[in-house]
């Protein structure tokens, strides 16, 4: 699990930044809240997260201070800036410094997602620089990094029916193996039980959804099942019913 520490002077931003993170459905963890730039100090040393989310302008030390503290601390963790100044001089100090990315207020649902992602893969790729281990020598930082790509890789593209374990371990670099191990212990399923999970829950929504009229076909395509016959057994081996039965008896409870 990724650590994040969020450092603004106004609550309502700690909070709403918090419940988008928490939104995103990463494997991520808001472990502190700064309302000042001491307080962002006296966390990020507690916690030593690996995504830091920093205002410029805050009480005691403002945020460009407290970043040069952190890369005193920490070079490797990725550094976000969410600031309401658009001035040139902020964002070149920032750059001068090493920070990640820098966003400026309202930030915008999609974009920020995407920024933390690459903070993510961002981070994992400069320990793997760093380690340049063997697969039996992973450390716990890298097998964290691992876990949550795979994890997240999984879950951008379950829909697509070409997805298996050969491929992922492909774009991940590891041993077809090892990644399976990893997914037992990050799911607690197998591979192909955490697949199946994401595409009949997915399926669900799917045949409850009032506004679209889609065949039971249509849906095993839209999930990631190369066919109808085969969606429908597994769709009866998770629920313990077809899914038009599925479909017909919840639309007989609402």
């Amino acid at each position: 699990m990724f650590r994040v520490v969020i450092a603004d002077d106004e609550e309502i931003i700690r909070n709403g930044l918090k419940k988008l993170i928490e939104s995103y459905d990463l494997n991520l963890s808001v472990v502190g809240a700064a309302q000042d730039g001491e307080e962002a100090l006296h966390l990020i040393n507690m916690y030593q997260p690996e995504i830091i989310l920093m205002d410029i302008n805050m009480p005691f030390i403002n945020g460009l201070e407290v970043i040069e503290k952190i890369k005193e601390l920490d070079p490797n963790s990725k550094i976000i800036i969410i600031s309401g100044y658009d001035q040139f001089e902020y964002a070149q100090k920032a750059l001068e410094l090493g920070v990640f990315s820098y966003l400026l207020k309202p930030i915008q649902y999609r974009d920020f997602k995407n920024i933390i992602i690459k903070a993510m893969d961002s981070y994992c790729e400069r320990m793997w620089e760093l380690n340049k281990l063997k697969e039996t020598e992973i450390d716990n930082t890298n097998y964290k990094c691992i876990g949550s790509q795979a994890i997240n890789y999984i879950k951008e593209n379950f829909t697509q029916n070409d997805l298996t374990l050969n491929l992922i371990a492909e774009n991940l670099h590891i041993s077809q193996s090892y990644l399976t191990r990893i997914i037992k212990q990050k799911t607690g399923v197998s591979f192909t039980n955490y697949l199946n999970n994401l595409r009949i829950n997915m399926a669900i929504k799917l045949l409850l959804d009032k506004d679209k009229d889609y065949t039971v076909n249509d849906i095993a395509n839209m999930v990631g099942y190369s066919s109808q016959h085969y969606f429908s057994r597994a769709f009866k081996n998770y629920m313990g019913l077809s899914p038009n039965q599925y479909r017909n008896k919840n639309s007989l409870n609402h």
